[in-house]
C-alpha cells in the first residue's frame, strides 16, 4: 500500500520527487564523507549539524566573492542534520506537490531556480552590504521554501476563488512564524536566507495566471529545461571545483605530513644529546609525550613506552648505565623507522610538486633533513 501511493505520487508530482529525492543523496554522501574523517555524535547528526559542507556547494561570502557563483544553485540541496532536512522534506512535498498540480513539472523547476538562486543572492548582497562574516556557511532548502511561500501568498491574493485567499492567509502566517523563529534561533536559521527568497517567491506569484494560462504549452518548457539545465551545470561546476581543491587538500595533507615528520627526527636528536650528555628526565618525559602520536604506534610502540618509562624514571633519580644503553638501543629503533618515514614523505613531497607543476619549497622546519 504504501509502495503504491509512493510510485502514485512519484507519477503525479515527478518534479517535487526528484528534488526530495536529491535532497536525500546529498545528505546521504554529506554523513558518508563525515563519518570518513570523524563520525559525528547522534546529536550532532539529528539536530545541531554536520558540519560545513564546502565540498558539497554550500554558500559563503568569501566563495562568491571568488566567483564560484554556481553556489548560488547548489547551496540550495545542502543540509546539515536530520531535522533540518526533515523539517524541510515536509515543506517542500507540502508546496512542491501544490504547485506542480497547479503549473507542471517544469514550471515548478523554473520557480525553484528562481527562488533559490535569487533568494540566495538577495541574502548575500544584504550579508555583503552588512559586512557579515564572510566565512559563515549556508545552505538547505528553506530559501526555495520561504520562495514557495511567498510565490502562494500573492498567487492566493491574485486569485477569485475564496479558497485561494484562505491561501494567502495560511501563508502570511507561516511567514510570521518563521520570522518568530529566527528571531528566536538566530544561531541556527539563516534569517537573511529565508527573507531573501521570500521577497523573490512574493513577486514572481504575480505570474499566478498566466503560469496557469502557459501549463503544457512550449514556453512552460522551456523555462523549465533551461532551468534544468542550470542546475546540471551548477552540479558539474562544483564537482570540477572539488576535484581541484582535493589536489590542493591532498598538497596540504602530505606537507603537513612531512612536516610533522621532520619535527620528530629533530626532537630525536634532543634525546640523543640527553642520553649522551644527561639532563632534565621531567622536560625529556614531555618531549616523548608530545610525540606520542608519531611514535606510540606500530612498529615502534614499545620502543617507545620503555623510553618513556626509563625518561619517568630519570627524573627521579639517575639511570644506570644499562638504563642508559637500553635508552640509547630503544632510541635507535625509533629514530631509524623515523628517518625511513621522513624519506618516504620526502619523495612524497616532491612527486605531488612535480605532478602538479608547483614549485614551492617545503616549510622551513622541513627544508634540513637531520641525520
Amino acid at each position: 500500500m504504501i509502495l503504491r501511493t509512493a510510485a502514485r505520487e512519484i507519477r503525479d508530482y515527478p518534479a517535487t520527487a526528484v528534488f526530495c529525492a536529491s535532497w536525500i543523496a546529498v545528505f546521504a554522501a554529506m554523513v558518508v564523507a563525515r563519518y570518513g574523517v570523524a563520525p559525528p555524535t547522534f546529536w550532532r547528526l539529528a539536530v545541531l549539524g554536520i558540519g560545513e559542507a564546502h565540498r558539497f556547494g554550500d554558500l559563503t561570502l568569501r566563495d562568491l566573492s571568488n566567483g564560484e557563483v554556481w553556489r548560488l544553485m547548489t547551496c540550495n540541496f545542502v543540509h546539515y542534520s536530520l531535522i533540518h532536512i526533515g523539517m524541510n522534506l515536509f515543506a517542500f512535498y507540502i508546496l512542491g506537490t501544490l504547485l506542480e498540480s497547479w503549473y507542471g513539472s517544469w514550471q515548478l523547476v523554473a520557480i525553484y531556480g528562481a527562488a533559490g538562486v535569487g533568494g540566495n543572492l538577495l541574502s548575500a548582497m544584504v550579508r555583503y552590504g552588512l559586512g557579515s562574516n564572510p566565512l559563515v556557511h549556508s545552505g538547505g532548502g528553506s530559501v526555495v521554501i520561504m520562495g514557495l511561500i511567498g510565490f502562494c501568498a500573492t498567487a492566493g491574493w491574485r486569485s477569485r476563488s475564496g479558497r485561494d485567499r484562505d491561501l494567502t492567509w495560511q501563508m502570511v502566517k507561516a511567514l510570521a512564524i518563521t520570522g518568530a523563529l529566527g528571531i528566536a534561533f538566530p544561531r541556527y536559521i539563516d534569517n537573511w536566507g529565508h527573507a531573501g527568497g521570500a521577497l523573490i517567491g512574493l513577486p514572481l506569484g504575480l505570474t499566478h495566471r498566466s503560469m496557469l494560462a502557459r501549463r503544457g504549452r512550449p514556453g512552460a518548457w522551456g523555462v523549465g529545461v533551461a532551468t534544468s539545465l542550470v542546475i546540471v551545470a551548477s552540479v558539474f561546476a562544483q564537482a570540477r571545483s572539488d576535484r581541484q581543491e582535493a589536489q590542493l587538500r591532498l598538497g596540504r595533507e602530505i606537507r603537513a605530513r612531512l612536516d610533522e615528520s621532520t619535527r620528530t627526527m629533530r626532537l630525536i636528536q634532543v634525546l640523543r644529546q640527553w642520553a649522551e650528555q644527561g639532563g632534565d628526565g621531567r622536560l625529556i618525559a614531555r618531549v616523548l609525550e608530545s610525540q606520542a602520536a608519531a611514535l606510540d604506534r606500530p612498529p615502534t610502540t614499545a620502543s617507545y613506552q620503555r623510553l618513556h618509562a626509563l625518561a619517568v624514571q630519570a627524573a627521579e633519580r639517575k639511570l644506570t648505565e644499562a638504563e642508559t644503553k637500553a635508552f640509547r638501543d630503544d632510541l635507535a629503533i625509533v629514530q631509524k623507522h623515523q628517518r625511513g618515514e621522513l624519506n618516504a614523505r620526502q619523495r612524497a613531497f616532491w612527486d605531488y610538486q612535480r605532478k602538479s607543476g608547483k614549485r614551492d619549497e617545503p616549510s622551513a622546519v622541513s627544508r634540513r633533513v637531520p641525520s
